[in-house]
């Protein structure tokens, strides 16, 4: 299938980058792991367009952005980063939005790029203390669930399961047609997989609070989950409010919004409050106040839950 966006070449491979809006500062948009990729973004993207320029993408592997060579690293993948978003033109400060896993990866380009970022937004995001000790219980779990995941959509059954949904999300018929292709993609899933091997390279130094380092000054919104996991994922409920206020300590300048009515997924069930959370970093990037009260009040609200894990 033709992608939606563009393939940038980044030295010898190519990643997928999809862009909409104009306005600085630029946003960018970093999917959750198990799955993630640039066409579940597009939600938060076409809102985001109407404020500032937007981008959202495929990290290696992942939609139409051809694979990597090696082991995966959170390093790496703030590499990439920096190697697309030179080689596409796109000019800094960059807003990083960084949702469950990507979490880690925009903080990990926020410390090695540390000039170019001017403000973030966590979407339920993994923290270290809390991550890397709950996954050393639950990884098999996640990596059987991707494993599982590449096999259906090889049948053909997570296409057809999501395709309703997509269908009555509002979406034109070439974003349906996109999101329907990387859902029938075994190797999307496959490539989810080897992203937890970034796990293994990180040293145990790193792995405790604010071990991916702090942010300063820059305008900084933690988003969080309302409703609880249940069951055998109940196991990423323990700890995981105080591992969110440890996110926003990360910042002198930061908010804490609890998104009541929604679950891990915030970005797919509630996108307008995560367009609203941008909108206020990037306004103050701009030079306004850091203002939450629009987001805020999406937060008291919300909608519809669904599960995903911390993936």
């Amino acid at each position: 299938m033709i992608p939606p966006g563009r393939l940038i070449d980044i030295g010898g491979r190519r990643l997928h980058l999809l862009a909409a809006g104009e306005g600085a500062p630029t946003v960018v948009l970093e999917s959750g792991g198990g799955g993630g990729s640039s066409v579940q973004d597009w939600p938060v993207l076409r809102r985001v367009a109407r404020f500032a320029r937007c981008l959202a993408y495929d990290r290696a592997g992942l939609g139409w952005s051809d694979p990597a060579p090696g082991p995966r690293t959170f390093e790496a993948m703030a590499q990439d980063l920096d190697e697309l978003l030179a080689a596409a033109g796109e000019r800094p400060p960059f807003v990083l939005v960084g949702g469950s896993f990507g979490g880690l990866v925009v903080r990990a380009y926020a410390r090695r790029f540390p000039e170019p970022v001017a403000g973030l937004v966590l979407v339920d995001a993994a923290e270290e203390a809390k991550y890397f000790a709950t996954m050393a219980a639950m990884r098999p779990r996640h990596e059987a669930e991707l494993r599982e995941a590449a096999a259906r959509a090889a049948r053909g059954e997570l296409a057809a399961e999501a395709e309703p949904a997509i269908r009555a999300g509002g979406f034109d018929a070439a974003t349906r047609a996109a999101m329907l292709w990387v859902l029938n993609r075994p190797e999307h899933f496959e490539a989810s997989l080897a992203e937890l091997s970034a796990i293994d390279a990180v040293p145990s130094e790193r792995r405790g609070a604010g071990g991916f380092g702090t942010l300063g000054e820059r305008p900084l919104i933690v988003l969080s989950h309302g409703a609880p996991y249940a069951g055998e994922m109940a196991a990423w409920e323990d700890g995981w409010a105080e591992a969110q206020a440890r996110l926003a300590a990360l910042s002198s300048a930061s908010a804490h919004l609890v998104a009541r009515a929604n679950g891990h997924s915030i970005a797919l069930e509630n996108p307008g409050l995560v367009a609203a959370a941008i909108e206020a970093v990037v306004r103050a990037v701009r030079g306004e106040a850091l203002d939450v009260s629009g987001a805020a009040a999406k937060a008291r609200g919300g909608r519809g839950r669904s599960g995903g894990s911390p993936g």
